[in-house]
């Protein structure tokens, strides 16, 4: 199924997305000179804060979305950024990508 730009993801699409990103830098840049290591990976993300009547309460983390029923609502929106580090291969040497 092919998802509507509007909207959101699960987180793990998100990181799933990047990962894949990473990797195919990584493979880019293989050959070349300049290459880096990636000590780490800086995500933001908009959370999305949402108040419905009737004594309902909803949770939408940008990327997941959780709600309770009502029809007055009120939304606040604000930003949460997760940092994520690179674990080492298998064999414990470190990420580097060229792109």
């Amino acid at each position: 199924m092919t998802q509507n730009q509007s909207e959101p993801i699960g987180l793990a699409q998100a990181i799933d997305s990047i990962r894949t990103e990473l990797a195919q830098a990584e493979r880019d840049g293989a050959g070349s000179d300049w290459r880096f290591t990636v000590e780490q990976v800086s995500v933001e993300f908009s959370v999305q804060f949402h108040r419905a009547g009737e004594g309902g309460a909803g949770l939408r983390l940008g990327i997941v979305e959780a709600r309770l029923g009502g029809a007055v609502s009120h939304d606040s929106v604000h930003r949460v950024q997760v940092d994520l580090k690179p674990a080492p291969t298998q064999g414990g040497i470190e990420r580097v990508v060229g792109r």
